[in-house]
C-alpha cells in the first residue's frame, strides 16, 4: 500500500485528535468489547480559584487514589504502592530511594562496608535511631527482620535477597552493627531493606507473634516521622506526628489525614474545593489539564518508574521463532514517537520513546538499543512481501496460511491504554496487520490470562512494569525460566548474561552485561518498549516541601520536610 493510500486512511496526529481518539476508545470499549468501563479522566469545569484548605491549623488532607488492603508492607497482600506510600512514613528501611533513584542511607550511619570472599556487608545503624516508644533500633532488629523475611511460615511478598544470606555466618557485632554474609556475590545488595517490603521491624514488639496476623489493621510502634492514629476503612486514615522521631528535620505538620478518593472527577473537585490539600493520582490527560487550571495549586508530572511496553507471545502461530519478520514488521509499523506525543507529552513535555527493556531513560546505564526500530511502514510491508506474504481482499496479509490478525490485550477501564489501542490498531491496519481488542479486568488478565500465555491465551499484550533503582527484578521477565516469562521467549545467551549480572558486583561491568542482553533482545523482539508513564502530584501552593517521587517510595518520601510556606 502506497503513502497516499495510507494518508487517506490514517487519522491525523494534529489538532483535535484527542476528542476523536476518546470517542473511538469509548466505541471500542463499549461496542466491540462489550465491557463496561469507567474512564478515569474527564468531568468538572476545569479552572477556578481554589477554596481555602486546612494547612494553617497544622493539618494536611492528602488525597489518595487507592486504599491499601492491609498496612503490613512485608506480606503479599500489602505489596502494593498504596501500602508502601503510607507505611514508609511510619516504618523506615535501612535506605531511602530518592526521586533520582539514588540510595540514601536512612537508618544507616553512612554507606555500609563491603568486602569479598565471602561477600559481606557490614551495616552500622545511626546511634540516635530509636523506636517511638524510646527503645533503640539495634542490630537485633536487623537480625529479626531477616529471620521474618526467611520464615517459610509467613506469607512474605519478597524473599529473594534474604534467601541469599548465610545465616550461620552472619552475626551481630555490637548493638548498632550487623555483619551480613552472603552465600555468593549479590549485586543487588542495596535493594535489600530499601523499600516497604524491607522496612526494619521491632524485635521487642513482634518477636514470638504470628507475623501473618499482626499489623494488618494497625502498626503499634514507629521509626519514621509519623504514627498511625486511626483508620476508618473505606474513608480515611489519619497519621499524627511522632513526637519521639529521632531524625532531622523534625516534622512540623501535626496531622495528615489520608482521604481515599478513587474517581478522578471527585479528586479534582475535592482539590478545587479545598477538601484536600495534596492530590496523588495516576496521571491521566483530562485530570492533569484540569488540575493545572486551578489557581492556588502547584502540580508536577515527571517521568515515572512505571514504563509501558507490549510483548509478543512466541507460543502463538505468526509471532514465534519462525516469524521474526512479522515481529519486526509490527515494530516498524508502530509510530512510537506519535504515541508519546499524543498520550504522554501533554502531561510531561520531556517524555521520550523508551528504547531499553531493563533500564529507564532516566538511569545512567540506559542505552537505546531498541532505536533500531523506527517507524517505517513502507519497510514493514516490504518485509512481509519479501517473505512471501500476500495481502487479501480484506486488506490483511497472510503468511504461509497464517492470517496476520492478532488479539491486543490490555486492561479494561484504563483510558491511556484504550487510546493507545486505537492509535496502534489504525497504524498496523495501514500495513495489513489486523488488531482485535482483548480487554479484561486487571485481576483477570494478570491472574488468569497472562500466565496462560503458553496455551495461547493472548497474542500481544500491552502492560506496564514498576522499575526499582536496581535492575534485578525486571530481568525476571526475560530469562528462559524467569518468574514472569509467560511469552515462551528463550535466548540462552540472554539468560546467561542476566545470571552473570546477579553476581557481578562492579556496577559498570554489571551494566555492560545487562546492556548486552538488551542488545540481543532488540534483535529478537520478545517485547517492544514504548514510554515511561508520568507520575503526578498536586498540592496547595501554601505548602512547601512536596516533590514527586517516581520510585516505589511514593510521594510521602520526604514528608518530614513539609511545612506551611512562608
Amino acid at each position: 500500500m502506497g503513502k497516499a493510500r495510507r494518508q487517506a486512511r490514517g487519522i491525523s496526529l494534529a489538532g483535535g485528535r484527542w476528542t476523536r481518539l476518546r470517542t473511538l476508545a469509548v466505541a471500542v470499549t463499549v461496542a466491540s468489547l462489550m465491557v463496561v468501563t469507567a474512564c478515569t479522566g474527564g468531568g468538572g469545569d476545569g479552572g477556578g480559584e481554589r477554596s481555602g484548605g486546612s494547612i494553617s491549623d497544622g493539618t494536611i488532607v492528602f488525597g489518595a487514589d487507592q486504599e491499601p488492603a492491609i498496612l503490613n508492607p512485608w506480606l503479599s497482600e500489602g505489596n502494593l504502592q498504596a501500602t508502601h506510600t503510607l507505611s514508609l512514613a511510619m516504618l523506615y528501611p535501612l535506605w531511602r530511594v530518592t526521586p533520582d533513584f539514588e540510595y540514601e542511607p536512612l537508618l544507616l550511619d553512612g554507606v555500609p562496608k563491603v568486602s569479598r570472599d565471602p561477600f559481606t556487608v557490614t551495616y552500622k545503624l545511626k546511634e540516635e535511631a530509636a523506636w517511638s516508644d524510646g527503645t533503640p533500633i539495634t542490630a537485633q532488629d536487623i537480625l529479626f527482620t531477616l529471620q521474618v523475611c526467611r520464615n517459610p511460615d509467613f506469607n512474605i511478598a519478597v524473599r529473594e535477597g534474604c534467601s541469599k544470606v548465610d545465616m550461620q555466618r552472619s552475626r551481630i557485632v555490637d548493638d548498632k552493627t550487623f555483619r551480613m554474609v552472603f552465600t555468593q556475590p549479590y549485586a543487588p545488595w542495596k535493594s535489600l531493606f530499601s523499600t516497604a517490603p524491607g522496612s526494619i521491624l521491632p524485635a521487642h514488639v513482634l518477636k514470638g507473634k504470628d507475623f501473618n496476623e499482626v499489623w494488618d489493621d494497625e502498626i503499634t510502634v514507629f521509626s519514621g516521622p509519623y504514627k498511625l492514629q486511626e483508620w476508618n476503612r473505606g474513608q480515611q486514615l489519619t497519621l499524627v506526628k511522632n513526637e519521639n522521631y529521632w531524625g532531622e528535620p523534625k516534622p512540623t505538620i501535626d496531622r495528615i489525614v489520608v482521604r481515599f478518593i478513587e474517581e478522578s472527577t471527585s479528586q479534582v473537585q475535592a482539590l478545587r474545593g479545598g477538601e484536600i490539600d495534596v492530590l496523588a493520582s495516576q496521571a491521566q490527560l483530562d485530570l492533569v489539564q484540569q488540575v493545572q487550571e486551578i489557581e492556588g495549586v502547584t502540580s508536577e508530572a515527571v517521568a515515572g518508574a512505571v514504563w509501558e511496553f507490549f510483548e509478543y507471545n512466541w507460543a502463538v502461530e505468526g509471532l514465534g521463532e519462525d516469524y521474526d519478520f512479522v515481529r519486526k514488521a509490527i515494530a516498524q509499523g508502530i509510530d512510537r514517537e506519535a504515541l508519546v506525543n499524543e498520550l504522554i507529552s501533554p502531561m510531561n513535555p520531556d517524555a521520550t520513546v523508551m528504547q531499553n527493556l531493563i533500564y529507564l531513560p532516566t538511569q545512567p546505564a540506559y542505552e537505546p538499543y531498541f532505536d533500531r526500530w523506527q517507524y517505517d511502514p513502507d519497510a514493514a510491508e516490504e518485509l512481509l512481501r519479501s517473505n512471501g506474504c500476500t495481502r487479501g481482499n480484506d486488506d490483511v496479509y497472510t503468511c504461509d496460511g497464517v492470517r496476520l490478525s492478532f488479539r491486543w490485550g490490555f486492561t479494561a477501564g484504563n483510558e491511556l491504554r484504550e487510546l493507545q489501542f486505537v492509535i496502534v490498531q489504525e497504524q498496523l491496519s495501514q500495513i495489513g496487520i489486523e488488531l482485535k481488542p482483548q480487554a479484561q479486568e486487571a485481576a483477570t488478565y494478570f491472574g488468569d490470562t497472562w500466565p496462560a500465555g503458553e496455551q495461547g491465551a493472548w497474542d500481544l499484550f500491552s502492560q506496564a512494569w514498576l522499575n526499582s533503582p536496581d535492575p534485578n527484578p525486571t530481568t525476571e521477565f526475560w530469562e528462559c525460566d524467569g518468574s514472569y516469562n509467560y511469552r515462551s521467549y528463550c535466548n540462552e545467551k540472554v539468560t546467561d548474561l542476566i545470571r552473570q549480572s546477579r553476581v557481578e558486583i562492579d556496577p559498570q561491568r554489571r551494566a555492560a552485561l545487562l546492556n548486552r542482553a538488551n542488545e540481543l533482545m532488540a534483535q529478537d523482539l520478545p517485547a517492544l518498549p514504548l514510554y515511561q508513564k508520568p507520575v503526578f502530584l498536586a498540592w496547595d501552593s501554601d505548602l512547601q516541601g512536596p516533590e514527586p517521587n517516581p520510585s516505589p517510595w511514593g510521594h510521602l518520601w520526604n514528608v518530614e520536610s513539609w511545612e506551611p510556606a512562608g
